[in-house]
């Protein structure tokens, strides 16, 4: 089977920002459990962007109220034939279930941990170029060279009020991405312009790609149409140009 690119464009500003903590807690995960001061750094970095980010915006709020309207759906799906009964009552449970752990949140989620000295040091630090190296910060370079396990222990520890949240973003966007017309398209001289249904709450395109397409679109577009240039890119330090080839790709358009 050919492995396939997944572009993605948000329609708002809301799941833009969902899709951006999905990507922070994406870097966290693969580097959690790696053994070197470097995935130690990695992780770190990545959660103080999170902590900098749910300070702005309050994710809980949006993230109930979308898990809120994806329950409703998937009950109101429990009465339609030909429904996959079994992968409804799972997804519907696990809905259920991270709705009530962040209605169980007191405060903000991040408030504890900014207060962390060594989390606050480093965030203190990490505006400026360099500003964490052992020469600036010797006690977080002393808990970078502690035993990886331990280091593993006191970011797993860290990162487990934020566990909640990250659950969340990951089924709201399994149920948004799940819930989409697909279809297979062809831009013809590298441009596809389409409408979308004024009906449907749409949040989000998708176009799938084949990995080895000489291509790669540009989305832009709004709660009403979209547009999708696909460009050609010969080498990393030239300048793309659009395609005049018709190019045949496949498109997900994905609503609540």
């Amino acid at each position: 089977m050919n492995k396939k690119i997944v572009y993605e464009h948000a329609l708002n500003d809301r799941m833009r920002n969902i899709l951006r903590l999905e990507f922070l807690f994406a870097g966290i995960m693969y580097r959690l459990k790696g053994p070197t001061e470097w995935d130690g750094r990695a992780v770190m970095n990545g959660l103080i962007e999170i902590l900098e980010f749910i300070t702005r915006i309050d994710f809980k709020a949006e993230l109930i109220k979308d898990l809120k309207q994806h329950t409703q759906i998937l009950e109101r799906w429990q009465h339609k034939p030909d429904v996959d009964t079994e992968q409804l009552e799972k997804l519907l449970n696990q809905s259920k279930l991270i709705l009530s752990q962040l209605e169980k949140i007191e405060g903000a989620v991040e408030e504890g941990l900014l207060q962390h000295q060594l989390i606050h040091l480093v965030r203190q630090r990490s505006n400026i170029s360099g500003g964490t190296s052992r020469c600036d910060l010797p006690s977080y370079h002393y808990w970078l060279q502690k035993n990886p396990k331990q280091r593993l222990n006191d970011l797993s520890e860290w990162l487990a009020p934020l566990k909640p949240i990250s659950e969340a973003v990951d089924l709201d966007l399994y149920l948004i991405r799940n819930n989409s017309i697909i279809s297979q398209e062809i831009a013809e001289i590298g441009l596809f312009k389409s409408k979308l249904n004024a009906n449907a709450t749409y949040q989000l395109i998708r176009v799938i790609m084949r990995r080895e397409h000489p291509c790669y679109p540009e989305i832009n577009g709004s709660k009403q149409r979209f547009s999708i240039r696909f460009f050609e890119q010969a080498h990393a330090d030239k300048r793309s140009k659009q395609t005049e080839q018709n190019v045949n790709f496949e498109l997900s358009c994905c609503m609540i």
